[in-house]
């Protein structure tokens, strides 16, 4: 048999180094599926739902620094698989979404070919960076190439790609792999910062005598880990971090001021620094409590993006560059200060800031919740990856209490969406070789329950921290805050998880109390696969999220 555009389609993911794709098969992708089943070298993670799909090769890219692929069926799966997409896009994600799409000669026709979706690519287009409809498979291979490279450039974005079944199954005229592997393999430039700007944002930091560094997400997409300490260390600057710039440096380094900016211990911190360094930023709405913090306005913002330069905070020097490649640089400009006597003593008010600001977490989190994120703490893989779902518990003590060491384990639902969490953990699992901790609360983890059985089937070492209060916690919370009466439709009839994690093969535990969930933890950590902790919150003393704030 000769090969095909499947086999174009194969051969290209395995020559960008592709080693694992999420999917979902259907009759309409069929023939892509096979053609790279058949390459030792990619394992394929079966999901349940497309969603899942784009979710999972979302976490995996965010896990790895590699590129995510997902594989599923065109109209009603590619529909199903936006609110992924949507996810991975707001995240800055580098995700190649492949596709089916009808036979080339029923395209654009509306005659109610099976799956037809007409406007398939529009949609796509909402939340990608490129489509392509591909109609030759002589082409599959390079187009799969060049979309993984628009995807991995500048500001990561996803991409998609659309083929007809018919192209799927042709024959191609032939597969050049060695001369794919060279186009595959050339390194992505990493662009430099204009040496005026770069002179000029050296000057303006010379003259700061209470600095102050804002990591975002970007830094880590860029593994700039490294130098972003060196210029914290040779500025002699504290460094606060964004929810998404968690782990550009370790929290346990005392250049590491946390996550904590909203609170207003190191917001009235921040209101006495004088100039700022922000790196691989938007500013986005909640870690800049809605823009209102008080940003120095000697601000120099470096990105890779030059649309978000300015446009929450007026920058006074911008500089367009990779977050790695731009630090690196400033820093080789930027005069030493390490033994600066304003500066240490300004970084020291800056860790005092921080403790104050953890201890106020901790009296959100309450007795029980305290001891909880501890116990996590102390147990969990460093180089394992935290997953946190928009729940209560992780906004209050996941995202902020459990400390992160190292870049790309710390993931969490960036547009804020509920429900995604299952399948991100089982993205981050399939990136990892240490276990997977999941923080999810009983209304999301319904919405993704199906993924649990493909951590069972893959057999995924992923920790499920359920915690489950018979609702809609976060809503009951904003309605009481907000003066009103929760709604009837916030309580949720609940299953026994711990019962339908044991029906789907998974090991299972329900605890009531810190020492037993402290003991179920450690016991989920030394299996092999999937388990789940059902946590009863309703036994435990109360959150309290916005105390002291």
């Amino acid at each position: 048999m000769g090969r095909t555009g499947s086999d174009a389609i194969a051969n290209a993911l395995e020559a960008l180094g592709v080693t694992t794709v999420f999917s979902i098969p259907s009759a309409h992708n069929l023939p892509i599926l096979r053609a790279i089943e058949a390459r030792a070298t990619i394992r394929i993670v079966g999901c349940r739902h497309e969603q899942g799909v784009a979710h999972a090769a979302d976490a995996y890219a965010r896990t790895t620094g590699s590129l995510g692929v997902g594989v599923v069926s065109g109209g009603p799966g590619t529909a199903n698989a936006m609110g992924g997409m949507y996810e991975a896009h707001f995240a800055s994600s580098p995700v190649l979404l492949i596709t089916s799409q009808v036979e080339s000669g029923h395209l654009g026709r509306g005659r109610g070919y099976v799956h037809e979706a007409e406007n398939q690519s529009a949609m796509l287009a909402a939340v990608t960076r490129e489509v392509v409809t591909e109609t030759s498979a002589d082409d599959l291979a390079d187009t799969v190439v060049r979309l993984a490279g628009q995807a991995r450039k500048g500001r990561p974005r996803p991409v998609a790609l659309e083929v007809p079944l018919d192209v799927q199954l042709a024959s191609v005229s032939s597969l050049d792999s060695k001369g794919l592997g060279v186009r595959a393999g050339v390194p992505l430039r990493r662009a430099r910062p204009p040496a005026g700007p770069l002179d000029e944002a050296a000057r303006l930091m010379a003259t700061a005598r209470r600095p102050v560094i804002w990591a975002g997400g970007g830094v880590i997409r860029s593994g700039a880990t490294r130098e972003l300490l060196d210029l914290a260390r040779r500025w002699n600057a504290p460094v606060l971090t964004s929810r998404e710039g968690r782990g550009a440096i370790s929290e346990l380094d005392p250049m590491n001021i946390g996550a904590y900016a909203t609170l207003p211990p190191v917001r009235d911190f921040l209101g006495e620094c004088d100039v700022m360094l922000a790196v691989g930023t938007r500013f986005q709405m909640y870690p800049t409590a809605r823009w209102q913090l008080p940003i120095p306005e000697a601000l120099v913002h470096l990105d890779i993006d030059p649309t978000v330069i300015g446009r929450s905070y007026r920058a006074g020097v911008g500089l367009v560059a990779d977050a790695k490649t731009g630090l690196a640089e400033l820093a080789a400009v930027l005069a030493d200060g390490s033994g600066d006597s304003c500066r240490s003593a300004h970084l020291e008010a800056g860790q005092r800031a921080a403790a104050a600001a953890r201890e106020i977490v901790a009296a959100q989190a309450g007795p029980d919740h305290l001891r909880i994120s501890r116990a996590v703490a102390r147990h969990r893989p460093p180089d394992g990856v935290l997953v946190c779902d928009a729940t209560v518990p992780a906004y209050v003590w996941g995202d902020r209490l459990v400390p992160i060491h190292a870049p790309r384990t710390s993931i969490r639902s960036t547009a804020a969406g509920i429900g995604p969490g299952m399948a991100l953990a089982l993205g981050a699992a399939a990136g990892s070789t240490a276990h997977t901790v999941l923080l999810q609360g009983d209304g999301g983890f319904m919405l993704g329950l199906g993924e649990l059985a493909s951590a069972v089937q893959a057999k995924s070492r992923i920790v499920v921290c359920l915690f489950d209060d018979g609702g809609y916690g976060m809503l009951r919370a904003i309605e009481s805050e907000n003066g009103g009466t929760p709604a009837d439709s916030f309580a949720l009839a609940t299953p026994d998880f711990a019962a339908v994690a044991s029906a789907f093969g998974a090991r299972s535990a329900r605890v009531a109390d810190p020492d037993q969930f402290e003991k179920a933890f450690r016991t989920a950590l030394d299996h092999d696969g999937p388990s789940l902790i059902h946590v009863d919150m309703n036994a435990m003393a109360p959150l309290q999220r916005t105390l002291g704030t």
